[in-house]
Protein backbone atom coordinates (compact mmCIF):
# COMPACT_ATOMS: atom_id res chain seq x y z
CA UNK A 1 0.00 0.00 0.00
CA UNK A 2 1.37 3.28 -1.05
CA UNK A 3 0.68 5.87 1.60
CA UNK A 4 3.01 8.91 -0.13
CA UNK A 5 0.84 11.99 -1.27
CA UNK A 6 2.17 13.60 -4.04
CA UNK A 7 -0.03 16.60 -3.88
CA UNK A 8 2.39 17.46 -0.59
CA UNK A 9 5.59 19.31 -1.48
CA UNK A 10 8.48 19.37 1.15
CA UNK A 11 7.46 21.27 4.26
CA UNK A 12 3.88 20.53 3.97
CA UNK A 13 3.21 22.70 1.64
CA UNK A 14 0.68 22.18 -1.02
CA UNK A 15 1.80 22.02 -4.29
CA UNK A 16 1.79 25.28 -6.20
CA UNK A 17 1.98 27.67 -2.81
CA UNK A 18 4.39 28.49 -0.29
CA UNK A 19 2.68 28.97 2.46
CA UNK A 20 1.84 25.84 4.78
CA UNK A 21 -1.29 23.90 4.89
CA UNK A 22 -3.89 25.29 7.28
CA UNK A 23 -7.16 23.44 7.78
CA UNK A 24 -10.09 26.07 8.12
CA UNK A 25 -10.53 27.40 11.42
CA UNK A 26 -13.70 29.34 12.86
CA UNK A 27 -13.27 32.81 13.82
CA UNK A 28 -11.44 33.70 17.40
CA UNK A 29 -13.39 34.68 20.05
CA UNK A 30 -12.45 38.33 21.69
CA UNK A 31 -13.23 39.10 24.78
CA UNK A 32 -16.01 38.42 27.07
CA UNK A 33 -19.53 37.77 25.70
CA UNK A 34 -22.44 38.29 27.94
CA UNK A 35 -24.27 34.90 28.53
CA UNK A 36 -28.08 34.85 27.08
CA UNK A 37 -30.56 35.52 29.33
CA UNK A 38 -31.99 32.19 31.19
CA UNK A 39 -35.33 30.55 30.08
CA UNK A 40 -37.60 31.25 33.09
CA UNK A 41 -37.92 27.62 34.19
CA UNK A 42 -34.21 27.32 34.36
CA UNK A 43 -33.59 30.68 36.42
CA UNK A 44 -36.66 28.97 38.52
CA UNK A 45 -34.85 26.16 38.89
CA UNK A 46 -31.64 27.61 39.76
CA UNK A 47 -33.47 30.26 42.53
CA UNK A 48 -35.19 26.97 44.47
CA UNK A 49 -32.22 24.88 44.41
CA UNK A 50 -29.82 27.78 45.76
CA UNK A 51 -32.78 28.48 48.17
CA UNK A 52 -32.63 24.52 49.29
CA UNK A 53 -28.71 24.59 49.26
CA UNK A 54 -28.85 27.43 51.98
CA UNK A 55 -31.55 25.43 54.32
CA UNK A 56 -29.62 22.58 53.86
CA UNK A 57 -26.44 24.52 55.38
CA UNK A 58 -28.07 26.33 58.32
CA UNK A 59 -29.37 23.02 59.70
CA UNK A 60 -26.27 21.52 58.77
CA UNK A 61 -24.69 24.38 60.45
CA UNK A 62 -26.91 24.11 63.86
CA UNK A 63 -26.27 20.04 63.95
CA UNK A 64 -22.37 20.87 63.78
CA UNK A 65 -22.57 23.57 66.60
CA UNK A 66 -24.90 21.01 69.05
CA UNK A 67 -22.58 18.40 68.66
CA UNK A 68 -19.36 20.49 69.11
CA UNK A 69 -21.16 21.92 72.60
CA UNK A 70 -22.76 18.26 73.44
CA UNK A 71 -18.95 16.75 73.19
CA UNK A 72 -17.72 19.78 75.21
CA UNK A 73 -19.99 18.74 77.59
CA UNK A 74 -19.31 15.23 77.43
CA UNK A 75 -15.75 16.02 78.06
CA UNK A 76 -16.27 18.31 80.84
CA UNK A 77 -18.37 15.54 83.16
CA UNK A 78 -15.53 12.61 81.70
CA UNK A 79 -12.86 14.47 83.03
CA UNK A 80 -14.95 15.79 86.43
CA UNK A 81 -15.99 12.67 87.12
CA UNK A 82 -12.40 11.40 86.80
CA UNK A 83 -10.72 13.96 88.86
CA UNK A 84 -13.09 13.44 91.80
CA UNK A 85 -12.66 9.33 91.15
CA UNK A 86 -8.95 10.10 91.22
CA UNK A 87 -8.90 12.02 94.50
CA UNK A 88 -11.51 9.50 95.98
CA UNK A 89 -9.10 6.97 95.29
CA UNK A 90 -6.21 8.68 96.77
CA UNK A 91 -7.88 9.42 99.87
CA UNK A 92 -9.12 5.89 100.10
CA UNK A 93 -5.26 4.57 99.55
CA UNK A 94 -4.10 6.85 102.31
CA UNK A 95 -6.33 6.21 104.83
CA UNK A 96 -6.23 2.31 103.82
CA UNK A 97 -2.13 2.40 104.28
CA UNK A 98 -2.50 4.36 107.63
CA UNK A 99 -4.76 2.02 108.51
CA UNK A 100 -2.28 -0.65 107.59
CA UNK A 101 0.32 0.97 109.57
CA UNK A 102 -1.56 1.13 112.50
CA UNK A 103 -2.42 -2.55 111.99
CA UNK A 104 1.22 -3.72 111.77
CA UNK A 105 2.29 -1.93 115.08
CA UNK A 106 -0.80 -3.96 116.52
CA UNK A 107 0.95 -7.10 115.28
CA UNK A 108 4.23 -6.69 116.06
CA UNK A 109 3.44 -6.76 119.92
CA UNK A 110 2.12 -9.58 121.87
CA UNK A 111 0.96 -13.43 121.27
CA UNK A 112 2.40 -15.98 119.64
CA UNK A 113 3.84 -15.91 116.21
CA UNK A 114 1.21 -17.42 114.77
CA UNK A 115 -1.42 -15.31 116.55
CA UNK A 116 0.10 -12.44 114.84
CA UNK A 117 0.56 -13.65 111.43
CA UNK A 118 -3.12 -14.73 112.04
CA UNK A 119 -3.52 -10.89 112.60
CA UNK A 120 -2.32 -9.92 109.42
CA UNK A 121 -4.15 -12.65 107.15
CA UNK A 122 -7.73 -12.71 106.69
CA UNK A 123 -8.95 -16.08 108.53
CA UNK A 124 -12.75 -15.04 108.17
CA UNK A 125 -13.76 -17.57 105.59
CA UNK A 126 -15.75 -15.17 103.46
CA UNK A 127 -14.73 -14.43 99.61
CA UNK A 128 -11.62 -15.66 97.55
CA UNK A 129 -9.21 -13.73 99.99
CA UNK A 130 -10.49 -15.15 103.67
CA UNK A 131 -10.21 -18.86 102.61
CA UNK A 132 -13.42 -19.45 101.84
CA UNK A 133 -14.87 -22.84 100.12
CA UNK A 134 -13.73 -23.21 96.34
CA UNK A 135 -10.89 -21.03 96.59
CA UNK A 136 -8.13 -23.62 96.76
CA UNK A 137 -6.99 -21.51 100.31
CA UNK A 138 -9.46 -23.57 102.71
CA UNK A 139 -6.76 -26.20 104.05
CA UNK A 140 -4.31 -23.48 104.33
CA UNK A 141 -6.52 -21.72 106.46
CA UNK A 142 -7.30 -24.41 108.80
CA UNK A 143 -4.09 -25.03 109.32
CA UNK A 144 -3.27 -21.63 110.36
CA UNK A 145 -6.00 -21.60 112.72
CA UNK A 146 -4.69 -24.93 114.16
CA UNK A 147 -0.99 -23.12 114.76
CA UNK A 148 -2.54 -20.09 116.31
CA UNK A 149 -4.24 -22.21 118.59
CA UNK A 150 -1.35 -24.40 119.54
CA UNK A 151 1.40 -23.15 121.90
CA UNK A 152 3.58 -25.55 120.95
CA UNK A 153 3.34 -25.22 117.59
CA UNK A 154 7.06 -24.81 115.87
CA UNK A 155 7.72 -20.58 115.82
CA UNK A 156 4.89 -20.29 118.28
CA UNK A 157 7.72 -18.82 120.58
CA UNK A 158 8.46 -15.88 118.93
CA UNK A 159 10.98 -14.38 116.70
Amino acid sequence: MDTRNEQMGPGGTITGSNLPYQPRQPPSYSGYQEPEEEAEPVRLWRSKRDEDISKREEVASSKKSDRISKAQRDIDDFYENYNSKKDKSIARTRKEAEEFLANRQDTSAGGTSWERIGKLVDLSGKGAKGGAAGGGKEKFRELLMDLRKDAKAPGASGY
